[in-house]
């Protein structure tokens, strides 16, 4: 492999999202957040957890959509 991932543990995740340690131990057993698992260890993949919270951003524009009227 060329390429290495960044990952997380779930304190980071906590802390870099602003969501709550239980929240995202919740989400992650009910497999709705991208992780991994390494025998009793979970880890989230950084490319992985930005796709995610991309997918689940709603309302407001953003930049390279355009959203807002120009002029």
């Amino acid at each position: 492999m060329d390429k290495t991932t960044h990952c997380f543990n779930v304190a980071e995740v906590s802390e870099q999202t602003g969501l709550s340690i239980s929240l995202v131990r919740k989400l992650t057993r009910k497999d709705e957040i991208p992780h991994i698992k390494i025998g009793r260890r979970i880890l989230y993949p950084a490319d992985a957890l930005v796709g995610w919270l991309n997918k689940n951003t709603v309302g407001g524009t953003t930049p390279d959509k355009g959203g807002a009227a120009n002029g």
